[in-house]
């Protein structure tokens, strides 16, 4: 049955030698009032296309509605977009990448930030590992990355109404061993041990102090914040902000105090309802 799962996602070797000049289209990205709850000011995407041993990087400006790479038709390629923000005064790179890959794909999007990273990074593991750019390619070439997205988006879209797909939650490391293997099926893509956690339970985990302060950080009297998941996507149920956590897993999000300099915010839930927010006192 494994056998028969795995090789809807392998298909026989095709190649091809041409070029093609492709656009690919940035997500829409809402910014506004940063420390009243919208997301970030974005100043820049840092775009970086990936196929086999060859690595483009580019910056376009946020107010360009695309970028554009030469590639190689018929060979898979990663093409990743960082948001650079705009936090404190500084330039920074917090969110998960935007993605698509190519030529299954022409628009970037946040969901598939994480089906971008892993093709990029099965590319790094096999020349790191001594196998040629031209088999690692040829290689990427038989898996099913139209099948693969598919089944992401099949994910995305039917979720529980509580509870926000997150494919950055998923064992990434067991997803490359499962392609690499030949082995790989949709179950590889199942969020496991995961919770909703809404913004009201962070903020009263706050209050309550359930959190651990780094360097002698200290919450403003009364404070109030703006918070934002690493995954740039949110649930949002009458106009409660959610996000999806890992049990025992400390989830990465930037904590934004009224007139203060925003820091780094780990959440972390037990099988017991528990949550810990912990705060790192150096500016971000």
């Amino acid at each position: 049955m494994a056998v028969a799962c795995a090789s809807v996602f392998f298909d026989s070797c095709s190649t091809g030698e041409d070029t093609d000049e492709v656009s690919f289209y940035f997500p829409q990205y809402e910014a506004a009032d940063f420390a009243g709850g919208d997301f970030p000011c974005l100043t820049d995407w840092d775009v970086v296309s990936v196929c086999g041993d060859e690595r483009v990087h580019k910056t376009v400006p946020a107010q360009e509605k695309a970028v554009s790479f030469v590639l190689e038709k018929n060979s898979p390629c990663a093409v990743l977009a960082f948001p650079v923000i705009l936090c404190a005064d500084r330039e920074i790179e917090f969110f998960k990448p935007a993605g698509c890959i190519y030529p299954e794909q022409r628009s970037l999007s946040f969901l598939h930030g994480f089906s971008a990273s892993v093709l990029d990074e099965f590319y790094s593991h096999s020349i790191l590992s001594g196998t040629s750019p031209e088999k690692a390619v040829s290689y990427a070439r038989r898996f099913n990355w139209e099948k693969f997205i598919s089944v992401i988006e099949q994910k995305n879209n039917f979720p529980s109404p509580e509870l926000l797909y997150n494919p950055w939650l998923l064992e990434k490391s067991t997803v490359l061993e499962g392609i690499a293997a030949g082995s790989f099926s949709a179950t590889y893509l199942v969020m496991k041990n995961v919770r909703s956690v809404s913004e009201s339970e962070i903020r009263t985990a706050l209050q309550k102090k359930s959190l651990i302060l780094e360097n002698s950080f200290s919450v403003p009297p009364d404070a109030d914040f703006a918070f934002f998941s690493s995954y740039c996507p949110f649930n949002n149920q009458e106009g409660e902000k959610s996000f999806t956590v890992k049990y025992g897993v400390q989830e990465e999000f930037l904590c934004v105090f009224s007139e203060s300099q925003p820091v780094r915010a780990f959440v972390s839930v037990t099988k017991d309802g528990k949550i810990t927010l912990a705060l790192n006192s150096i500016p971000i």
